[in-house]
């Protein structure tokens, strides 16, 4: 194997923490004041970076790595070494455990596409032919 294919490989297996972060992004970007990938710290092979802003107005930098999601600074692009948060499996459960209004925001969402569900025929008696 020579180096292009090395860099290749590095790059490839990269790709599906990028990917779950850009979904991660996407997910809770209604229920956060602001979501990004960090664009000041590069992706690793084994981890990518997201700077995040409660609806509280905590910031937060958040490492996705195969462990899952930890805060590791409180600043963007910023992480601290002495900062020893504990993984969490998703995104949401992170921001559950550090924003009650992300709680009651998601709460809210749910209700309203359960509204959704029920207001397209949930009453309406099935047809028999």
């Amino acid at each position: 194997m020579n180096i292009d294919e090395d860099s290749r490989d590095a790059t490839e297996s990269c790709q599906p923490l990028k990917i779950e972060a850009n979904e991660a992004v996407k997910e809770v970007a209604f229920a956060v004041k602001s979501v990004e990938i960090s664009s000041k710290i590069p992706p690793k092979e084994d981890e990518v970076f997201l700077n995040l802003c409660t609806l509280e107005g905590e910031t937060y930098c958040v490492e996705l790595s195969l462990q899952g999601f930890r805060i590791v600074g409180s600043e963007y692009d910023t992480i601290d070494q002495n900062i020893n948060c504990r993984h969490f499996e998703t995104i949401y459960s992170l921001l559950d455990s550090v924003s009650p209004n992300y709680r009651q925001t998601f709460g809210d969402a749910l209700m309203k596409k359960l509204s959704m569900l029920e207001g397209d025929g949930g009453d309406e008696p099935m047809s028999q032919d």
